[in-house]
């Protein structure tokens, strides 16, 4: 499936790090996870049974908590204490419903004791605990994200996206999935509807670009039918383009919702009708059955297999062995019968489509497409219905729509939910959706007066309409009001009050600091935010004082004819009207500039304040005046308050609370994983000692009947041990004690068991690596004559060592019995073996370094004779190199008039006789010796004939014989010791004289004159 993360996503972080970005699909039934992480593709997350789906539920039955496949087997031990299923219940006002009707699943499957928290929200009694469904949320969450730091090898989640139902409204958003998020301890929480994160996992693979006869727009229905619910929503794709690369841009125009719909209640229905079955067939049971919570799961489950199954076939069987009290139950079905007993639910399949179709303010005609989602379309009558719903809606002259499925309906919602995140960051590098959602609900603004001790008109209040239903995610608002006393904004959603805003400090600034200035202006900024949520964003007042400031008025020249006169009153009058222009400019520059720290909006002027700013500038002495007007700006605090709506979000306290709570709950499940892990091993390690000790022929050999008796009666008494009382209360370090004890006894047995088995083996290795190391010396001996004779000796006198070593603790072995301990072990002799078969292939490795040729004895010192082409070719790059980079000596004094009848130090006398002695007497037999070394061959009629490969020709090679000479042999500067004198060194030229690098001056020197 191209879906598999069409994933040019591989969206990779510009900048690695040990964290990820985490989606949850967190459904009524099921919860899946998608991460993101550096480096890596969008990723489900499996679960600890290595599955892709996981149940949202959680059990407090055990000593630990159990989630997911866990769960649900420990919820037939203690249902009242196994929550599942109560997603949608997140948010929802209890206050005032009986006790009756708080189930909101069917009370005989579930018999939880619910009740109403003092918030309003719902509540799992669990004996003397209880627990809010934010909390039971929170618990789940937290699971999922240890889940997904498991798979992506990670321990920091950065960013988290949570699917919630297109009509979630601002409590069950913000209070709810919000709250639990922060329970859980899930970083910078943000929320998707999640059929619109399945369309943006789908908008990847549409190509909407019009090339090659391509669409350039598309309407698409997405009909997402869960385990509790159902939605529809209407998705608008259009081909768009970002960094000139072709891309969808997508908006949701409307969505529909119903709980009649659902895959859990079609397995409700279907349970329900075999429990009426089996006691129509086992009349004496009927009472019994109904009062079994693991019977009534057993049926539970059976069912949804049975909807599976007739999902794909016309018949099925419905069968549980050992249903209630070893009764088996079995019954033939077909799907004519399940379409019956569900025609309640399957009737409610059209209502999310007309929801849908009204919110986006179109019909049937309009679509393009129809996308199936979620897991409960697969059912046949639920495809048939909702394709002769839309057939009977769309004009006879339209072709039909069929029904299709172009991306994984089960994990869309995940996978979509990780890249929305993706999509909003620039962290992460993917391909490009544009998109917009809309909310379905209307939110108006309701102010009042806060507090009516504060001069205020009589009766004020104002309503402000928001933002309409259908309002686009990211929509910002600005109220702007006139008053000198504290506000209180009421926020409401569809007419009910969600939330109040108390903001204060307008009347302590309008009565104190600027009790002379005229009424503020209040400038309220809302915005409805990516998740669903109206959030204040700003609250500030803006005071108007007037300030009278002085400016230099404009010089006249007295001394011009009338005529210039004239001229410049004319001017006078351009240049004052000029000035006002440029005084109203500033002020409107003031006041945009005092009102853009804000939030970049002008704010309003009062009527004084254009009259003040528009005043005529007075002039006196030279100067002028004019007023100005200052903006001043007082931010308001912004108190959130609840009262009277129902049910309010948790208090700090009781957040808190919830996040210790949970906290305790982790440190004590991990203590008894650990408790349980030392367990397992305690009793794993009794029953394979047992067997060892009992069985094991080596064993037997190397231990006495009375050994073998104090073991088995010390494992008889442990495993007796764990049945007991202490053990059930026992920690890790008790249990890790009676480990030890029990390793006290066997392991010496164990051990030299080991011992006797290993030494059977010593023999044969011994002998292959003696011949190893033999064949080795020899090879070394005759082929690699350049080993030094020490080097092979070394290692023949270490495996002479060895041989003794091991033939003296052979005897002494021999002497002992195999009850005792061992005079050596088998891992002291396999390092000894090792070391020496590691010493004889160093000897192989060993190079052979040949010794430089050389055409005489000049150059010993490593720089070869006059046949070395290396040296040459050395020569010749350093004098094209300090050719052209123009630093040579010759340029440097040819830049002096006073040296132009220079010929150069080559051209002296004191020069020539140098390099002559230094060619016949240099060698490499120390910086003392004079002589030319044996074996040499001078030849003073050639200066430098042992130079870099030249010899004393003519044209080329005699430049580069006098090239070299220069490097080896620099200009001797005589001290004042010497007297002055001029004659040749007494000695031949130092080691660094020596050295070409540095030589690099005089060779420098003389390269443009030789040339």
């Amino acid at each position: 499936m191209r879906l598999v993360l069409s994933i040019s996503l591989l969206a990779l972080l510009v900048a690695p790090t040990a964290s990820f970005l985490l989606g949850i699909d967190f459904g009524s039934q099921f919860f899946k996870a998608a991460v993101v992480a550096p480096g890596k593709p969008f990723e489900i997350v499996h679960n600890q049974h290595s599955k892709r789906k996981t149940p949202t539920a959680v059990s407090f039955n055990e000593q630990v908590r159990t989630f997911g496949d866990d769960a649900i087997v420990s919820a037939t031990r203690g249902i009242p204490k196994s929550p599942m299923l109560f997603p949608l219940q997140l948010g929802r006002n209890f206050t005032g419903v009986s006790t009756e009707d708080l189930s909101f699943v069917p009370k005989m499957f579930y018999p939880y004791a619910l009740g109403v928290n003092e918030s309003g929200s719902l509540r799992f009694d669990m004996g003397e605990e209880s627990y809010t469904v934010e909390e039971i949320t929170g618990h789940i969450l937290n699971f999922a994200k240890a889940l997904a730091q498991l798979a992506a090898e990670s321990s920091s989640v950065t960013e988290t996206v949570l699917t919630v139902n297109s009509e979630a409204t601002f409590v069950q958003r913000r209070e709810g999935a919000a709250a639990a998020a922060k329970i859980a301890g899930l970083p910078r929480t943000h929320l998707v509807h999640e059929t619109s994160a399945a369309a943006l996992q789908r908008a990847l693979d549409l190509d909407l670009s019009g090339a090659n006869g391509t669409k350039n727009e598309s309407m698409v229905l997405f009909y997402n039918m869960g385990a509790r619910h159902s939605e529809a929503c209407v998705m608008h794709f259009r081909g768009a383009t970002h960094m000139s690369k072709p891309t969808v841009s997508m908006n949701v125009f409307g969505c529909g919702t119903s709980e009649e719909v659902g895959g859990h209640l079609v397995d409700m229905k279907i349970a329900q009708t075999m429990l009426k079955a089996f006691q129509d067939k086992k009349p004496k049971l009927a009472e019994g059955v109904v009062k079994n919570i693991k019977a009534l799961k057993k049926l539970e489950k059976e069912a949804m297999g049975l909807k599976h199954v007739l999902s794909a076939n016309k018949e099925g069987l419905f069968r549980v062995e050992s249903l209630f009290e070893d009764t088996d139950f079995s019954q033939p079905v077909k799907r004519e019968d399940l379409e019956g007993w569900c025609s309640s639910v399957f009737d409610a399949v059209s209502t999310p489509i007309t929801k849908a179709l009204e919110a986006a303010n179109i019909t049937v005609a309009d679509l393009d497409e129809v996308e199936m989602i979620g897991g409960g379309w697969r059912i046949p009558k639920i495809q048939a219905l909702i394709s002769e719903h839309l057939q009977a809606n769309r004009p006879a002259d339209l072709p039909a729509l069929n029904l299709s499925q172009h991306i994984n309906g089960d994990e869309a919602m995940a996978t979509g939910a990780a890249f929305y995140g993706a999509n909003s960051s620039v962290s992460f590098r993917t391909k490009r959706i544009f998109f917009t959602d809309a909310s379905p609900h209307a939110y108006t603004l309701q102010l009042s007066v806060l507090n009516a001790s504060q001069p205020h008109e009589e009766g004020w209040g104002k309503n402000v309409e928001l933002f309409p239903a259908g309002s686009k995610l990211r929509s910002k608002k600005t109220v702007k009001l006139h008053v000198a006393f504290d506000v209180r904004a009421s926020l409401f959603e569809n007419g009910n009050p969600i939330i109040h805003w108390e903001l204060s400090g307008l009347h302590e600034a309008a009565s104190g600091k600027y009790v002379n200035l005229s009424t503020p202006l209040l400038s309220l900024k809302l915005e409805l935010d990516s998740s669903g949520v109206v959030q204040v964003s700003s609250a500030t007042a803006v005071f108007d004082e007037p300030v009278v400031v002085e400016e230099a008025a404009p010089k006249v020249d007295t001394n011009t004819t009338e005529n210039d006169t004239k001229g410049s009153e004319e001017a006078g009058s351009e240049n004052s009207t000029a000035d006002s222009t440029a005084e109203k400019d500033a002020a409107e520059k003031e006041a945009e500039s005092a009102e853009s720290g804000e939030g970049g909006e002008a704010a309003e002027v009062s009527d004084a304040g254009e009259a003040l700013a528009d005043a005529a500038a007075n002039t006196t002495d030279g100067k002028r005046t004019k007023t100005k007007i200052m903006k001043r700006k007082v931010s308001m605090e912004v108190a959130e308050t609840f009262e009277g709506v129902m049910p309010r979000p948790l208090t700090v306290d009781e957040l808190q609370q919830a996040i210790e709570r949970l906290q305790v709950f982790d440190a004590a499940d991990k203590e008894m994983q650990k408790i349980g892990a030392a367990k397992n091993a305690l009793e794993a390690y009794i029953y394979e000692s047992r067997d060892k000790i009992g069985d094991d022929e080596n064993c037997q050999k190397v231990s006495t009947e009375e050994d073998r008796g104090k073991v088995s009666e010390a494992l008889s008494a442990m495993e007796d041990w764990l049945y007991e009382d202490e053990a059930r209360d026992a920690n890790v370090t008790l249990l890790t004690e009676k480990l030890e004890s029990l390793q006290a006894l066997v392991v010496p047995i164990r051990s030299r068991a080991w011992e006797v088995e290993q030494r059977e083996t010593l023999p044969e290795l011994v002998v292959k690596v003696k011949d190893y190391v033999n064949s080795t010396l020899s090879y070394v001996e005759k082929n690699m004559t350049w080993v030094d004779a020490k080097e092979r000796e070394g290692v023949a006198n270490l495996t002479a060592k060895f041989e003794e070593w091991y033939a003296n603790l052979t005897e002494q072995q021999e002497t002992k019995a195999l009850t005792e301990e061992p005079a050596y072990t088998a891992q002291q002799v396999k390092m000894a073996l090792s070391r020496m078969q590691s010493e004889a292939t160093r000897l192989t490795k060993i190079r052979k370094i040949d010794p430089m040729p050389y055409s005489n004895d000049y150059g010993k010192g490593g720089y070869g004779g006059k046949d070395d082409p290396r040296m040459k070719k050395y020569y010749e790059e350093m004098m094209k190199n300090r050719s052209r980079n123009g630093t040579n000596g010759s340029d440097w004094f040819s830049n002096f008039s006073n040296f132009s009848g220079f010929k150069g130090w080559n051209d002296s006398e004191y020069m020539r006789s140098y390099y002559e002695h230094a060619a016949n007497n240099f060698s490499d037999g120390g910086d003392n010796d004079s002589s030319t070394g044996a074996g040499a061959d001078p030849e003073p009629e050639s200066a430098g004939a042992d130079g870099a490969g030249a010899g004393a020709g003519e044209g080329e090679d005699a430049g580069k014989t006098e090239l070299w000479v220069r490097c080896v042999g620099p200009v001797h500067r005589p001290q004042p010791s010497e007297g002055g004198s001029r004659g040749p060194p007494s000695g031949p030229p130092s080691r660094s004289d020596r050295h070409p690098a540095r030589g690099r001056q005089a060779v420098g020197g003389a390269s443009r004159q030789q040339a």
